[in-house]
């Protein structure tokens, strides 16, 4: 994982707040992750092995209650599953199994410490937090879906959405063993209040005077522990350089990481995009993606034994038969020259480490260059030759056919357009986020694009990175 400086941008995000007696019955007709304790079975291959396993929730969560969000993790060998009070990455699917929008849910309040949120309490809320782009389209197939269900859906212009991240082994140490072993691995509603209540009580995070103003607290498990997020009510007050003027964060915090000021959101993103962590609104208007090119099986943003949702019958099926032939990865993106593409091709033939140690020593694009590349098509910087070859061989087979059939047009074969490998669905300066054939990658993570242009096209490089944090 690439290094960034630590830092806390507040993210032009927008908060939708859903609250009501069926709002978590609501939301899991929706949401790709869980939120009823019972399972809804129609057909058997929906649901896992598991499923019997955490039976016990219906006897201690009530869904018509605050009680919370259920976490679980797919790739867990234990199968674990809590009840905490902090957000929980999620998707929105349409009919047809594509995505409408990732998000964070978080229980509306995160914690009720000396009774500051006994009001909230009595029903169930929570807030949806979503890119600003998708609110028009989201809000639509919200109010569609709402039909007779007793729930009040509005956008919370008045609500702030924040970013700490660090990317220090201390951070991560405390972050795993601190905060979530500590504060966020219960298995009822009562214990996960208690918890979230004790989290503020302690000062861990935020200052005493700042607590009545944190409506949701998340850790960013998309990658485990890549950092925290919260919801304030208002914006905090900063001066014209960014420096924070009022006691967000506890003594003890600050002395261990340090908040001086809050970054610009952009730093946020690159580190998204240096480590592959992608989100919706990165892609182009108008992309239909499924979940699992957008990596939300890796990224904690996936129940399997929930049950019925919109989209969920497609999506179970991909995951049972195991055919995910794409996935989004990091790219970066470099000057081709036909030394790069000579060395690249040799170090193939001969299996060796060259092909790295050339890329090494290429350029990155200019920002000119890198922003012409989105939605263009990706094909392997080196052909395989085998391929290449069959193709000329079976051209020449059908010249013959043609030439020999007297009901065979006279016109000459028409030659196969090579198939894509992927395409640029996002770009940052030399890095991007490029949804590529998994097994072309594994053949080699080399491969070049052809921008168009009026004095002819050229030709860019691009190595794709598998993330260290994927599971193997």
């Amino acid at each position: 994982m690439k290094v960034f400086q630590p830092g806390l941008s507040q993210l032009s995000k927008t908060l939708i707040s859903i609250r009501g007696p069926d709002a978590t019955k609501f939301l899991n007709g929706l949401l790709t992750t869980r939120l009823l304790p019972n399972i809804v079975k129609k057909k058997q291959h929906t649901i896992s092995a598991n499923e019997a396993k955490h039976s016990q929730l219906e006897s201690v969560i009530d869904p018509v209650t605050n009680y919370g969000l259920i976490h679980e993790d797919i790739y867990d060998p234990d199968d674990n599953i809590y009840v905490t009070r902090e957000g929980v990455n999620s998707m929105i699917l349409n009919s047809k199994g594509r995505v409408v929008t990732d998000l964070f849910l978080y229980c509306d309040p995160f914690h009720n410490f000396q009774g500051q949120f006994d009001a909230e309490m009595k029903e169930p809320r929570y807030l949806m937090e979503v890119d600003t782009g998708q609110v028009s389209k989201l809000m639509m197939m919200l109010k569609l879906h709402k039909l007779s269900a007793r729930v009040d859906i509005k956008p919370q212009s008045s609500l702030s959405s924040y970013y700490y991240y660090n990317d220090s082994v201390e951070f991560d140490v405390w972050l795993e063993d601190e905060v979530q072993a500590r504060y966020f691995r219960s298995a009822d509603p009562v214990n996960a209040l208690q918890s979230a209540n004790s989290f503020i009580a302690n000062q861990v995070v935020f200052s005493g005077d700042f607590a009545s103003r944190v409506l949701g607290f998340a850790v960013d498990n998309r990658i485990p522990n890549f950092g925290f997020k919260f919801v304030t009510s208002g914006a905090i007050k900063t001066s014209k350089d960014g420096r924070i003027e009022e006691d967000v964060f506890s003594s003890e915090f600050l002395d261990r990481f340090g908040v001086g000021s809050v970054v610009p959101e952009s730093n946020v993103i690159n580190r998204r995009f240096a480590n592959g962590v992608f989100e919706a609104g990165d892609a182009p208007s108008g992309e239909s993606l499924l979940p699992f090119e957008c990596n939300l099986d890796y990224t904690n943003g996936l129940s399997l034994d929930k049950g019925c949702y919109v989209g969920q019958e497609l999506t179970i099926r991909t995951f049972n038969n195991g055919i995910i032939r794409k996935r989004i990865y990091p790219v970066q993106f470099f000057n081709l020259d036909q030394g790069t593409v000579d060395a690249i091709r040799q170090a193939q033939v001969d299996n060796d480490d060259d092909a790295e140690i050339a890329f090494r020593e290429t350029t990155a694009l200019d920002q000119v260059a890198s922003a012409s590349l989105t939605r263009l098509e990706m094909t392997p910087l080196v052909e395989d030759e085998s391929k290449e070859g069959n193709e000329q061989e079976e051209a020449k087979a059908t010249a013959t056919v043609t030439a020999t059939s007297p009901f065979a047009s006279s016109s000459k074969p028409v030659r196969k357009r090579k198939s894509s490998s992927g395409k640029v669905l996002a770009v940052r300066g030399d890095t991007g986020l490029c949804l590529l054939n998994m097994a072309e990658v594994d053949k080699s993570p080399f491969f070049k694009i052809d921008i168009p242009s009026f004095e002819g096209k050229t030709t860019v490089g691009a190595r794709a990175i598998v993330p260290d944090w994927w599971p193997e």
